[in-house]
């Protein structure tokens, strides 16, 4: 079969990731692919080096339909945010055709929010279990079987990695004074105030005077915590590395951590950042934002891979529970490894996504409806046993601000519904 894939850009982000790993893993299949993207980037030497075709595109109608036509796809798999957009670039191509070629789109930020999407989309893929069911609550669907009929999942691809030897890791933390007794707690993000918060450095703080064993590793936090990190009191606990995209050198960081601290104020849709290290064997703490994403509750189940902590005090008493029982880190650390590499397993997701690709282009229904619809509800009761946290204060800090969300989402609905009508 002959597939194009179309995405926005080949950088190092994880909607690129997941593209170029399925567009490997497709092209190792025996099918034919062409990766068509709207700007180059680092991972073209990925794509080069597995044989995968690759165009660099304008974002052009005329100049996107010239390419289908050269390819002639038998389907289009998009990468796509699901919200509304002032620009179309792949619709508009497709408008140009003078036939329809079958679409499937992976819908990243489980948002069913740009309707231009839907004259030109035949299926759509969540790429986490808990982004599907939030889309799907967002835009007031029920997660039965008729929803589940052209939507369906195929969870972002994670490879196997055991990560580097003991003794690069040993070298490593030596190299940046970290004593052999000491627990590494590591959160490494860009450094963008979404992935940033005083909270977590609070809890740090907190638990640094009951354990002094603690150690925090930052890559890389915005100048501004980081300044007042240098000057606090537990300067010493903090170990503040700059920002890196070399791969080797982020993955030897994630194996000197003993648990990866992600904290995030838009949560994640699906997570890489929790999944990566969790494939290494570490234990996660997570933060919960309902009104937005929620991968990372699905990959840190609570009390079984880590914990889910949205109060400065949850978070101080998760960090000591792992630093304080090196048993605990080994069996959540082992039991996370287990489980992201049967959730993201590669080859489970590309055969999701290429009998979803032969079903676009055949016209049939999802063949995944019925079990789709019963492990989206399985996913929905986690997500509310977990996601308002597990005491009075974090009830207090996430439910209000999400019903006022919810609320607004109804109004926008509603207001949709009506406008549809007259």
């Amino acid at each position: 079969m002959k597939f194009a894939i179309f995405i926005n850009g080949l950088g190092y982000g994880g909607t690129e990731k997941a593209a170029c790993r399925w567009a490997r893993g497709l092209k190792a299949r025996g099918h034919e692919v062409t990766l068509l993207s709207l700007a180059d980037g680092p991972r073209r030497a990925e794509l080069e080096q597995a044989g995968v075709s690759l165009k660099i595109l304008r974002a052009d109608a005329a100049e996107i339909a010239g390419a289908l036509r050269s390819i002639s796809p038998h389907a289009i798999h998009v990468h796509a945010a699901g919200q509304a957009v002032s620009e179309d670039p792949l619709g508009d191509a497709l408008a140009l055709l003078p036939q329809k070629i079958p679409v499937v789109q992976t819908n990243v930020f489980g948002r069913l929010e740009n309707p231009r999407e839907d004259a030109w989309t035949d299926f759509r893929l969540f790429i986490s279990w808990s982004n599907c069911v939030q889309a799907a609550r967002r835009s007031f669907r029920r997660l039965d079987e008729q929803f589940f009929r052209r939507n369906s999942v195929a969870v972002y691809p994670l490879d196997p990695d055991d990560g580097p030897s003991a003794a690069a890791v040993a070298d490593f933390r030596a190299a940046h004074g970290i004593g052999p007794d000491e627990i590494v707690f590591g959160h490494l993000a860009r450094p963008d105030p979404i992935r940033w918060d005083h909270q977590p450095i609070a809890a740090f703080h907190r638990a640094v005077r009951r354990n002094r064993r603690v150690k925090f590793l930052l890559r890389e936090p915005p100048p501004e915590i980081a300044r007042s990190l240098k000057q606090g009191p537990d300067a010493g606990r903090f170990l503040i590395l700059p920002a890196t995209t070399d791969a080797a050198e982020l993955r030897l960081t994630t194996a000197a951590m003993d648990v990866v601290f992600h904290y995030s104020k838009v949560g994640e849709t699906f997570g890489y950042g929790v999944a990566e290290p969790m494939n290494l064997g570490k234990p996660a703490i997570v933060n919960s934002v309902p009104w937005q994403g929620q991968g990372q509750l699905e990959l840190a189940r609570h009390g079984e891979c880590g914990f889910v902590a949205n109060s400065a005090a949850a978070m101080t008493r998760a960090i000591l529970a792992l630093a304080g029982d090196a048993a605990l880190r080994e069996r959540m650390g082992a039991q996370g490894r287990r489980h992201v590499r049967v959730l993201a397993d590669p080859e489970s997701s590309l055969n999701r996504l290429e009998a979803i690709l032969q079903a676009a282009i055949e016209k049939r229904d999802s063949p995944f409806a019925a079990a789709d619809a019963r492990r989206a509800r399985e996913t929905a009761a986690w997500l509310d046993a977990h996601q308002f946290g597990h005491s009075w204060l974090e009830q207090i800090r996430l439910r209000p601000f999400y019903y006022r969300v919810r609320f607004h989402e109804l109004r926008k609905y509603l207001a949709g519904n009506w406008a549809k009508k007259r």
